[in-house]
């Protein structure tokens, strides 16, 4: 028979799937939702982090993407084709705070767990830039398609499932559907692993060497509409 606590985080997390069903704006919800089934995948990836040199760096440095720690005014004055002014301009054009992003956790209590997701959600928007995804619902759909194929987060699939019902298939919007969603999954999949990859060594390097760099296609933009 489940325990308790296991029966109190599956009502947490599909309350939070209703919600956000209602508003795909909730991300509290959605960071509730990845935080409580994601642990046994964050733990995996911990293991993994541990045995290779990059993951180590990461672990032991903790780079965080925050006002405290990231001078984003000297973003600013980077070129936009830079990785670190297509970063700032993607946060500047939609209104983000990359603060949010680095708000604790509340369901993990692991520190190098609940790091590893605070860091996923801080390099979220870094990915959206080498992607060329805005966040329209749509397209924060794709890029948890591309996430997905990344590191197989149950969030990723539960998005893909009911955002793909909702900001695609509801929405007529046929061509990603067709074209765009295999092809977000297939970039992940195909991509060198990102998560572990320290983004505030190469702001200053162009978008398109740091893309060919880790083999990240930017989806077509004429699927995207």
């Amino acid at each position: 028979m489940a325990e308790p606590s296991v029966w109190k985080d599956a009502y947490r997390v599909g309350q939070a799937v209703v919600r956000v069903l209602g508003d795909s704006t909730k991300t509290h919800e959605i960071h509730r939702v990845e935080e409580i089934t994601g642990r046994p995948r964050y733990r995996r990836l911990l293991d993994e982090f541990s045995a290779s040199p990059e993951g180590q760096r990461l672990l032991r440095e903790r780079p965080e993407l925050s006002s405290d720690h990231v001078d984003y005014a000297a973003l600013r004055r980077l070129p936009p084709d830079t990785l670190g002014g297509a970063y700032v301009q993607h946060l500047d054009a939609n209104h983000l705070s990359a603060d949010y992003q680095a708000a604790a956790t509340r369901h993990v209590d692991d520190p190098d767990m609940a790091y590893l997701m605070r860091r996923f959600r801080q390099t979220h928007d870094v990915w959206h830039a080498l992607l060329g995804l805005g966040v329209e619902g749509h397209e924060e759909v794709l890029i948890h398609w591309f996430t997905f194929g990344q590191l197989q987060l149950p969030v990723s699939a539960l998005i893909m499932l009911f955002g793909t019902m909702k900001h695609i298939v509801l929405e007529k919007r046929w061509g990603a559907l067709r074209h765009s969603a295999y092809e977000a999954y297939r970039a992940g999949k195909e991509a060198e692993p990102l998560l572990a990859v320290i983004w505030e060594d190469q702001w200053e390097d162009p978008l398109d060497a740091v893309r060919v760099k880790y083999n990240v296609r930017p989806l077509e933009q004429r699927w995207l509409s």
